[in-house]
């Protein structure tokens, strides 16, 4: 048996069906590449029986691990702890990793028994997995919160990745890989590591309220840098100890917007608004790095994205955003799903076939009241059963749900005259709208589930081009006149649909933008996570 090298260099015994860069992967998704250790007569062995009551994925690593202790190197032990400590950075709470524990194993590991190192080593494994989840794949399951999110965890060889780490002493290389790549995700964690680093300082109250202008006043430069966390005083103006204009408008703004009599001097009550504030931002800072823990890693190089809290939708062609359109997405009652897939076709003057819940709130009491209903909004009635055409006053309104009822294509028809589509779970879709006026509302929270966006042609041409699809403005409006409907394939190039969910963002320069929390997530989400 050979003896293994902890280092860098380490060799390793790999498998794999495709070629493989031991030094240039961090990250092992499946199966299909093993990293086997050098079996090391010098390393603490475990019974076989010892493990058979740990979880099935880490008696995977022990086996895979030919039965020795992974942990006995402390400069992988250091790494871990690290990396668990410092997992508040990242808006985790680590107190379920049994950090003390683990630091107590750590600091007493060479007068440690062996039955002792292997429970230690137990502990340090199931570390590595539980908080290698919750950095890949997030600490809650959002299948589990909600049901209108399809949000799925995303693949990985949790073992052969910790195996690949621990042969290399890169632990910490290892974490950083399993952070979402992300840009939204680097700058939330990078704005939240600035929260806990100027809350090291205990922001203070000024002594006295007859100060003038460009007095000294030295708890001004603590209180400056508190003031642009929140984007009440400029990044491009130095945080320093002068009573200037611009600081004193500033904690004016901020007290007004509290309530608070507006002398522009920070009082114990100016201290607790600004406080507030920074608080909400952390808050929304971690309910949205989990957000982006469940999102996936990789959007691709063309897609369309919707922010539904935003109510906004860009269009990316090879990484750079082309397009912004308004959209209108679901009211509270009947919610927009936020899912991932793939846009399959444009159909131009679709039809629409009423969905349930809209049958059911909608269609059936309006037509009740009125059978006319049904020709004044253009609807043919299906008998599911036979398939035929039912007349408005052969319709059954006890009986509602036994027919199918499709709105004719053209001028009039509720998704407009152009309709994205894409394979989800809820019959949802990016479409037209006949109604425009609700573009120019700040609110847009108002259809059925589905995603109504402004200017949809526009849509239609970032697609088109992507596709590669030459069909001209001339011939889009020839099957616009006849009112035919024309389904459009989109197979040529992968384009992907994401509809998310996201309250902040943080801006190059590091100002915050909160979002609307439309659908009411944020509170309940952080109170999970703690």
């Amino acid at each position: 048996m050979k003896q293994l090298i902890l280092s860098f260099l380490t060799v390793l015994t790999l498998t794999s069906c495709k070629k493989f860069n031991a030094y240039a992967q961090t990250l092992i998704l499946n199966d299909s590449i093993s990293v086997t250790a050098v079996e090391d007569e010098n390393l603490l062995h475990i019974d076989s029986l010892a493990i058979a009551s740990l979880p099935k994925e880490i008696q995977k690593y022990y086996v895979e691990n030919l039965y020795q202790v992974g942990w006995s190197n402390s400069i992988n032990r250091e790494q871990l702890l690290k990396a668990l400590d410092e997992a508040y950075l990242d808006g985790i709470n680590n107190k379920k990793y049994n950090t003390s524990d683990i630091h107590n194993y750590h600091d007493n590991y060479q007068k440690l028994t062996d039955k002792d190192k292997i429970e230690a080593d137990f502990l340090f494994t199931k570390a590595y997995f539980k908080a290698s989840n919750d950095l890949y794949n997030g600490v809650l399951n959002p299948r589990k919160l909600y049901n209108d999110w399809d949000m799925f965890p995303k693949e990985i060889n949790t073992s052969s990745t910790m195996q690949l780490a621990l042969n290399r002493e890169g632990i910490n290389e290892s974490f950083d890989s399993l952070r979402s790549p992300n840009k939204m995700y680097t700058d939330l964690r990078r704005k939240l590591k600035e929260y806990y680093i100027l809350n090291q300082d205990t922001i203070k109250a000024v002594s006295g309220t007859q100060h003038k202008i460009n007095d000294t006043i030295p708890e001004l430069v603590n209180i400056k840098k508190h003031l642009r966390f929140i984007n009440y005083y400029p990044d491009s103006l130095p945080a320093d100890f002068i009573n200037d204009q611009m600081v004193i408008t500033s904690i004016k703004k901020l007290q007004k917007k509290s309530k608070l009599i507006e002398n522009g001097v920070v009082d114990k009550k100016t201290v607790d608004a600004i406080l507030k504030e920074e608080t909400n931002i952390k808050e929304k800072l971690i309910v949205n790095l989990e957000r982006w823990r469940w999102f996936p890693r990789d959007l691709g190089e063309n897609y369309i994205l919707v922010n539904i809290a935003d109510f906004s939708l860009v269009a990316v062609k090879d990484g750079d955003t082309i397009k912004q359109h308004k959209v209108v997405v679901g009211k509270n009652a009947r919610k927009t799903p936020i899912l991932t897939s793939v846009l399959k076709t444009v159909v131009i003057n679709p039809t629409w076939t009423v969905p349930p819940t809209i049958l059911k709130n909608d269609l059936t009491p309006k037509a009740s009241a009125n059978r006319g209903y049904f020709a004044n909004a253009r609807f043919t009635i299906y008998d599911k059963s036979t398939g035929k055409v039912v007349s408005a006053e052969n319709w059954d309104s006890s009986k509602a749900s036994s027919y199918r009822y499709v709105q004719k294509a053209g001028v009039g028809n509720t998704l407009g005259r152009i309709k994205f589509m894409f394979d989800n779970n809820h019959a949802v879709y990016l479409h037209d709208t006949p109604n425009k006026t609700n573009f120019a509302k700040a609110q847009r929270n108002l259809s059925s589930g589905c995603i109504r966006v402004e200017d949809p042609f526009d849509l239609a041409q970032f697609i088109f081009d992507v596709q590669e699809n030459e069909i001209t403005k001339e011939e889009i409006t020839k099957i616009l006149d006849s009112q035919n409907t024309k389904n459009i394939s989109t197979s040529k190039t992968q384009i992907g649909i994401h509809q998310l969910y996201w309250t902040l963002q943080v801006e190059p320069k590091g100002k915050t933008t909160i979002i609307g929390d439309v659908y009411g997530y944020d509170s309940d989400l952080y109170k999970k996570l703690q």
